[in-house]
């Protein structure tokens, strides 16, 4: 026979809960059947019960016999059946209504030392080009590297990604003095399975003809990291990274504070 088929004149149907081996209900005799059930060639046991010559069996009971749940669906006070479904005898979970998708947890530091330690990996790779090409090496200073903290957390704080400040001002307004130079860049933290971050961020600086043409301008000649933690226009974490470079015989006084839009 094929698979959930019954013996030929088997009835099913739903029966009233409490009935013993002889009850009787509205008029109507109800007592245990003796007749035997088989699915597919196999006898199986399931409660049965005859009314009035039919035998009655519970539909929960075939449907774990047979493959397909069956369960009752209080909202909507009625009995449901999910033929393509292995019998459970309950209902399905309920999805939360307008519940956001969960996003990946930012892959952050686990403390500014880690930051300063990808800021000085960035300052070592970035002089290990010049040196190959034989570029006088880049010097540090508070201020540029202040500076370029500043627009890296500006641009993280409004996802802007962009060379003009998020209030439309020049990047160079950063500070007092506007000789400088900027490479950006902003990497989703998916990107980062194979390299580190300042590995891709010099990489692809590097691979970027006017990014690349900063990095090793010998007229310039001090060099500042920024590293902030962020979302990309997709919500992805990322990282907004920053270099900046002061022209050589120049010096700040003064670095502005993240801006507005």
């Amino acid at each position: 026979m094929k698979r959930g088929s019954f013996v030929v004149g088997f009835l099913t149907g739903l029966l009233v809960v409490g009935v013993t081996t002889t009850a009787y209900a509205a008029g109507i005799m109800a007592e245990r059947s003796t007749h035997r059930v088989f699915v597919d060639g196999r006898e199986v046991q399931m409660e049965a019960y005859r009314i009035k010559g039919n035998n009655y069996v519970k539909l929960r009971d075939i449907g774990e016999q047979v493959g397909f749940n069956v369960y009752w669906d209080s909202v909507n006070g009625c009995v449901q059946v999910e033929s393509g479904k292995p019998y459970t005898g309950e209902a399905p979970a309920k999805a939360e209504p307008n519940k956001p998708e969960s996003q990946p947890e930012p892959t952050a530091p686990a403390n500014d030392a880690d930051v300063d330690a990808m800021k000085q990996d960035i300052i070592d790779r970035t002089n290990a080009l010049r040196k190959e090409n034989g570029i006088a090496a880049l010097t540090t200073s508070d201020k540029l590297m202040q500076a370029a903290q500043v627009r890296a957390d500006e641009m993280a704080a409004h996802t802007v990604y962009s060379h003009t400040r998020p209030d439309g001002q020049k990047f160079n307004t950063i500070t007092d003095c506007p000789y400088m130079a900027e490479n950006i860049h902003r990497i989703a933290d998916w990107t980062l399975s194979e390299q580190t971050l300042a590995e891709q961020a010099v990489a692809d600086w590097n691979a970027s003809t006017t990014h690349h043409k900063n990095m090793l301008n010998p007229k310039l000649s001090e060099i500042g990291i920024g590293l902030a933690r962020g979302v990309n226009d997709n919500g992805n974490p990322c990282w907004y990274c920053v270099q900046l470079f002061l022209y050589d015989g120049y010096s700040i006084s003064w670095v502005d504070t993240p801006t507005n839009k």
